[in-house]
């Protein structure tokens, strides 16, 4: 018959770092939220509102070339 005495630290070290790697798991998404919530969750103004438009413009828009570097 095989009983759990014959090894007693087994079980205990499993849960140990399951329970280890939850907290860890809980406290890092914490964390996250956190950062989310001061950096990004309010606006600093209430009129900080841009046209999709103009934004699309400036994010997609293609990058006038430049006059090359003059060589000696």
């Amino acid at each position: 018959m095989h009983t759990l005495s014959k090894h007693p630290l087994r079980t205990p070290r499993r849960s140990n770092l399951a329970l280890t790697l939850a907290v860890t798991l809980a406290v890092k998404c914490l964390a996250l939220y956190g950062l989310w919530y001061a950096c990004f969750s309010h606006p600093q103004t209430k009129h900080m509102l841009l046209p999709a438009g103009q934004v699309e413009r400036h994010l997609f828009a293609i990058p006038a070339a430049r006059d090359p570097l003059p060589t000696k």
